[in-house]
């Protein structure tokens, strides 16, 4: 017959008890080596509590681009910076501490994110305005030919505008790591004859093309800067384009891969 004492099961007093004393050994094997080892199981001790910190901000989130795992990945940063800066010796509880630190790194990350979306979501707009002045206001074309053709232009008259817009106008010729290979090159002759070609469009040409590929503003801020109408300014932009196109050669227009 077994014992009375062989029947005692620790009740969740003990078992916590016996958790925090793990936790406390970790700590002190952590201070003393900073092994990376230990650091990762501190995470997994505390990684409870970064979720609870990344569903508190998740649950008053403002805009649904971002799933909850985003949330707690970054929660999981916050955490690993409040154990590799923590020092338990000053006798305060780490989550009281790590708490800000945590939900800090959530808000960065989520700032960081915003801005990313809505440059991703601007750049569409843009090209999708560059598009759209280049196939202008003229009839859908009709028969394969003609359709190859309409094709073509809107091709060349983009990789224009790509050339345009990593021709790096505004930063000096010897920039570091340049492409050396043949093709970067290649790439940077043809971008220099664009270049000058631009110097030598006119004038309201020349400050459509620069506005909108070296600053990314869109038709409708340059028509307001310019006091002209949106459609002049896409008119503007496709007869500049149009300009040159014509004046590069054509191995030049053939090696326009941006």
């Amino acid at each position: 017959m077994k014992s009375d004492a062989a029947l005692i099961v620790p009740g969740p007093a003990a078992a916590a008890g016996a958790a925090a004393s793990a936790t406390e050994r970790l700590w002190a094997r952590f201070v003393q080596a900073r092994e990376a080892s230990v650091r990762e199981q501190l995470v997994g001790a505390y990684l409870g509590f970064a979720r609870m910190m990344a569903a508190k901000t998740y649950a008053r989130r403002v805009f649904s681009e971002m799933e909850f795992a985003d949330y707690l990945q970054y929660a999981r940063v916050g955490l690993i910076e409040a154990i590799d800066r923590f020092d338990p010796a000053r006798g305060y509880k780490f989550e009281t501490y790590a708490a800000a630190r945590i939900s800090g790194a959530v808000m960065s990350g989520i700032e960081t994110s915003s801005e990313i979306q809505q440059q991703i979501g601007a750049r569409r707009r843009v090209l999708a305005q560059r598009v759209e002045s280049l196939r202008g206001d003229a009839a859908p074309p009709t028969g394969p030919e003609a359709v190859f053709a309409r094709l073509a232009e809107l091709a060349v008259g983009l990789a224009v505008g790509f050339a345009l817009e990593g021709s790096d106008m505004h930063r000096a010729e010897d920039a570091q790591y340049a492409d050396n290979s043949y093709h970067g090159v290649q790439l940077k002759q043809c971008q220099s004859r664009v270049r000058a070609m631009v110097e030598a469009l006119p004038a309201t040409q020349k400050q459509v093309i620069y506005s909108h590929y070296l600053q990314q503003v869109r038709f409708d801020d340059i028509a307001a800067s310019l006091d002209l109408s949106r459609s002049r300014i896409a008119q503007i932009h496709r007869d500049a384009l149009a300009t040159l196109r014509s004046r590069l050669p054509p191995s030049a227009q053939v090696d326009l891969r941006c």
